[in-house]
């Protein structure tokens, strides 16, 4: 059955005054294109179109067979867009194909069609129709995206550029119109991503989740696109904020195991891509990957950026930068107690990495590791913080509270905390026992600073582990 609203380009049962001017529109450009009597019998058809649907009896007899052929179409079109939910997509293509002999000009039919070629791999015909979808409805960005996405596949990267770009445009027009349009922000934002454009990308994202802060997929989405630009912090916390309201996003686990595997916390990784197997499993290269990695492990063992991260530190010392080099992020400390310490940047504060230099004064913990002497929880000295090196005696502490006191030779009575003294020492404090300790003032509720002890140690020599500067790292997976 001829769908007369189709035919003039207006909705099904559209008001006649609609009709007209659709009519008035088409007629008009059949007949002043460049071959007129091609054109004749779709003229012919315009204006039987109108003659009927501007006839009440007869449009009402012409709109009540249409509406029953319509439902009879729609149920069957939903047959085959369940058979593609269901991956049946021969019977899907076999279904619209139908569809298509009663109704060749519906788009959506092109648009499922095509999807199912794709999906079964008939790359071919899927670019087909999509094509002749795009013809039906021009410009459409939603069918330059899929046409897009076939030659991408096909590795046409100068068509799927193109065509890309035109997807773009055209969810850029549809935004214009209509800003808060959900679905072409996703598209938009998506296509930005496959484009490698990846600042507008960002922020199309970052709008969707100012609109919708708890969907998941926004901050999997924007995740993965930071991991993309190497932002390695920025992904991981938009990937597990995914995954506090997701938390089985097979995906989002997977790009925060690559996080992992990049910083070189290789246990880590592998707990977050083996989470990712159990909620999708068929993943083979995921499989292969993370067997490379416990390759890895089993090799170096505990990585240096892994005691960073985790760091339960055998002591903590004040001591000095013997060298680093900003370029690299390697370096050496140096203190009373461990003449060298191995440095790695992701050790210091953010805003010493860059401007460490030797020389400085710092603050650092002490792992002792199979590889050698590792520093963790590295913190600058402030010029003046630390005073000299003070003797002492214990005077009284409380394992309970790890608080105690120190008695000086000029009659002060210093506080330390256990933090501050060297692990060796903890278990034989006694009082009375002799010790070598820094001084760095605290400020508490009043405004005058309290003195502390810090770097307590005994006075006897510590028997010190050789140090061992090179570290074992990962190699590339890929």
């Amino acid at each position: 059955m001829e769908n007369y609203y189709q035919l003039l380009g207006v909705t099904p049962f559209a008001p006649l005054e609609d009709i007209q001017k659709a009519y008035k529109k088409t007629y008009g450009e059949l007949f002043v294109s460049d071959s007129p009597l091609a054109n004749l019998p779709k003229l012919r058809q315009l204006k039987e179109a109108l003659e009927i649907l501007s006839d009440p009896v007869k449009r009402q007899e012409y709109d009540a067979r249409l509406k029953e052929f319509l439902d009879a179409l729609e149920n069957r079109f939903a047959e085959a867009v369940e058979a593609l939910a269901s991956r049946r997509f021969s019977d899907c293509i076999a279904i619209i194909k139908e569809c298509l002999k009663i109704s060749p000009r519906e788009s959506e039919f092109y648009e499922t069609l095509g999807l199912a070629y794709q999906l079964q791999g008939t790359l071919d015909e899927a670019l087909k129709a999509f094509q002749q979808g795009l013809q039906l409805k021009s410009r459409c960005a939603q069918f330059n995206w899929y046409i897009a996405e076939v030659y991408r596949l096909l590795r046409d990267d100068e068509r799927n550029e193109t065509y890309l770009l035109e997807a773009a445009e055209g969810f850029k027009e549809i935004l214009k119109t209509d800003p808060r349009n959900v679905n072409a922000q996703e598209m938009l934002a998506d296509t930005y991503a496959k484009m490698s454009w990846f600042d507008e990308a960002v922020e199309v994202y970052n709008k969707l989740i100012e609109m919708f802060p708890y969907k998941a997929d926004y901050r999997r989405d924007l995740g993965s696109l930071y991991y993309e630009m190497n932002y390695l912090d920025e992904a991981e916390e938009n990937l597990k904020e995914a995954l506090q309201n997701n938390p089985e996003d097979s995906s989002a686990l997977l790009f925060l195991g690559l996080i992992y595997y990049k910083k070189r916390l290789l246990a880590k990784a592998i707990e977050s891509i083996e989470a990712s197997l159990r909620y999708e499993p068929n993943q083979p290269e995921v499989r292969s990957l993370m067997e490379k990695i416990r390759e890895v492990q089993k090799e170096v063992g505990r990585t240096v950026e892994e005691l960073i991260n985790e760091p339960n530190p055998d002591a903590m010392v004040e001591g000095t930068v013997k060298w680093y080099s900003s370029e690299n992020g390697m370096g050496v400390l140096s203190s009373p107690e461990y003449p060298e310490v191995l440095l790695h940047f992701t050790a210091l504060l953010p805003e010493d990495v860059d401007t460490l230099k030797k020389g400085d004064g710092v603050r650092f913990g002490v792992v002792k590791d199979v590889s050698g002497l590792i520093a963790v929880q590295v913190t600058r000295i402030a010029e003046g913080e630390t005073g000299d090196t003070f003797p002492g005696k214990i005077l009284r502490f409380d394992s309970a509270r790890r608080l105690g006191m120190i008695a000086v030779p000029d009659g002060r009575e210093v506080m330390f905390a256990f933090s501050g003294v060297h692990p060796e020492l903890v278990e034989k404090l006694e009082v009375g026992l002799e010790v070598l300790f820094e001084v760095k003032a605290m400020h508490g509720i009043s405004e005058e600073p309290i003195e502390q002890a810090v770097n307590v140690r005994a006075r006897k020599k510590i028997t010190k582990l050789p140090l061992k500067t090179t570290v074992p790292g990962p190699t590339d997976p890929g």
